[in-house]
């Protein structure tokens, strides 16, 4: 059994690549915003299309989307020379890198799931962490973590939602509303 999805993000790749072409013969004739929202209609929504069975895949898997991200990013600001580092461009935009939009994907779904305890099938996947005795921990809003030793069991949904939930600051675990949660999880995921 292969699940590396490298058939995958190779297709993703190269459709992505040809719509960046496309947008930088274009991009003269547009302004800024317009290039925006035509790079997250064409490009951006192949990167975040179930994004979230791409947790823990190898870097040089990752490395490949990310490259398609930065790519796309110099497309749309031409001021940013090929020698200059991505990451300030990638802020400016307002754009998470690869790896952090799929962990804000999880997080939003595992959101989602716990707030309205839909999909059943995923609302089943996710327990609270109660534990046998009074701990401070115990009004944290933990998730149980599944013991899942191998490699590819902790790509699943099942280990990778309470593993990223566990990771956020308590303020963002107890959020009321979905828009909120976004806007604060996306600054804390950040990078710095």
């Amino acid at each position: 059994m292969n699940l590396s999805f490298n058939y995958h993000i190779s297709n993703v790749c190269r459709s992505s690549f040809h719509h960046i072409r496309q947008l930088r013969q274009l991009r003269p004739s547009l302004d800024s915003n317009s290039a925006i929202q035509l790079a997250n209609a064409l490009v951006s929504s192949k990167l975040d299309y179930c994004n979230a069975l791409f947790y823990n895949l190898p870097n040089s898997s990752l490395n490949r989307l990310q490259l398609v991200q930065n790519s796309l990013a110099r497309a749309v600001d031409q001021s940013v020379k090929r020698s200059q580092h991505i990451s300030p461009t990638l802020t400016k935009l307002h754009w998470l890198p690869v790896k952090q939009r799929i962990k804000f994907k999880i997080a939003t779904i595992t959101f989602k799931t716990l707030q309205n305890k839909q999909p059943s099938y995923l609302s089943d996947l996710l327990q609270l962490h109660i534990p046998n005795r009074s701990l401070r921990s115990s009004s944290q809003q933990f998730l149980d973590v599944p013991f899942i030793t191998s490699a590819l069991g902790r790509r699943s949904f099942s280990y990778s939602a309470p593993y990223i939930w566990n990771s956020l600051p308590l303020s963002l675990r107890t959020s009321k509303s979905l828009s909120s949660f976004k806007s604060q999880l996306k600054t804390f995921l950040f990078p710095p």
